[in-house]
């Protein structure tokens, strides 16, 4: 067996001691600063944060795909294949032919990784939802930062105990109660595929 010499001497360093106070509270939501309510725009102006769940997301980065492509193909093709590309549906257009040949391995792993995970495929369900989960926050005790919504968008949780579990900063933003009703609204949108 060969073993490293550079590794036998070595020893690993120990995790500066803390109290037990000191440790993160899972029921605090404690983000960095990219997750600041307010952030700053280029231009220096202020708006407000948005997260997006893996739908949202796989919806509007297909979207912007088609509209480079479409820009791409706009001399090349007559009005009659325009037509026929805006009525075919969104699902029957691969993710290889949509990213296009040169696009990089990262973009084609981004959108089979949102195909696979994101629950809600089709446009109308998903703003749907999106409405579902701002009302949500407005009827919480307190509002629900923009990142829980999107984990609440993203996850497909069926219990109320497992959506508090996976986001634990819900705990007391929201009884069972309401969170197992909007978790039982929120799958009669869910496409199965």
């Amino acid at each position: 067996m060969n073993v490293s010499t550079s590794a036998l001497g070595v020893r690993r360093r120990k995790a500066t001691s803390q109290n037990i106070d000191e440790e993160e509270n899972a029921a605090v939501l404690k983000l960095g600063p990219e997750f600041q309510l307010q952030q700053m725009t280029n231009s220096g102006e202020t708006e407000q944060l948005i997260a997006l769940n893996n739908s949202e997301a796989r919806l509007l980065i297909r979207a912007a795909l088609k509209e480079r492509k479409n820009k791409n193909n706009r001399g090349q093709q007559t009005a009659e294949d325009v037509e026929n590309e805006e009525n075919e549906k969104e699902d029957e257009i691969s993710n290889m032919e949509l990213a296009g040949p040169d696009s990089n391995e990262i973009m084609h792993k981004t959108l089979n990784y949102l195909a696979n995970f994101a629950r809600f495929k089709n446009s109308s369900s998903v703003e749907t939802v999106e409405k579902l989960l701002t009302d949500f926050s407005a009827s919480a005790s307190e509002p629900l930062h923009p990142f829980e919504l999107a984990q609440l968008g993203s996850l497909e949780c069926e219990e109320a105990e497992e959506a508090k579990s996976l986001i634990p900063s819900l705990a007391h933003k929201v009884s069972d109660v309401q969170l197992q009703t909007l978790l039982t609204e929120l799958r009669k949108y869910q496409t199965i595929s």
